[in-house]
């Protein structure tokens, strides 16, 4: 899923509206049309060399490509980092589709409105997964421990067989991404280093 594989796709979440055990029934002239309207396209698009932005799409553009193109942490941010090269190709198929030379804000806006849902459908199916196993793992504790874990806690999550850099590294990357936080607690000597998860779970 992180290895740049799975951001190649768009993931849409859906669900049946009815059952059609044999299916629709689709009219034939309604799809004779349909065939016709794609077919249509596709010659269309065979005849068209390089596909530009319209002045006004271009504007557009330029204040969404911004909040596109950003990282975002963890295994999600690995799911949807190609954000931006996804919307300006959908935009590039809208207009296509519409038979037209250029792409425009319609075609743009329609693109962009897609994307947020195939990325809003990402979230919901990965989650805020760090795609670290150590991590995740420590992760899901700390949010079925409100009162927090201690490093010894953490430690004893794995039998002690975790080793002491992978779990500081796992920490590290939760403190990074804003998904724990920890405090130093009196305990009579030394304080303890007691971590807590940040936010709500998915």
């Amino acid at each position: 899923m992180a290895n740049g594989f799975a951001n190649r796709f768009l993931f849409c979440c859906v669900k049946r509206s009815k059952f059609l055990p044999h299916g629709g029934r689709l009219d034939d002239a309604e799809l004779m049309k349909m065939n016709e309207r794609v077919k249509e396209a596709v010659d269309f698009a065979q005849s068209v060399g390089r596909v530009t932005m319209t002045e006004a799409a271009a504007k557009v553009w330029e204040e969404v490509y911004p909040e596109l193109s950003a990282e975002q942490p963890g295994l999600i941010g690995a799911v949807i980092a190609r954000a931006e090269a996804q919307a300006i190709r959908l935009a590039l198929i809208f207009s296509l589709l519409d038979k037209k030379f250029t792409i425009d804000v319609a075609h743009l806006k329609a693109a962009i409105s897609l994307w947020a849902y195939c990325e809003q459908s990402a979230i919901r199916i990965f989650g805020d997964s760090l795609g670290d196993p150590i991590a995740d793992e420590i992760l899901r504790a700390l949010r079925q421990t409100p009162e927090g874990l201690t490093r010894t806690d953490i430690r004893n999550l794995f039998s002690r067989h975790g080793r002491a850099d992978q779990i500081s590294a796992a920490l590290e990357g939760l403190l990074a991404s804003g998904r724990a936080k920890f405090e130093m607690r009196p305990s009579g000597g030394r304080p303890v280093e007691t971590w807590f998860a940040v936010g709500g779970s998915h």
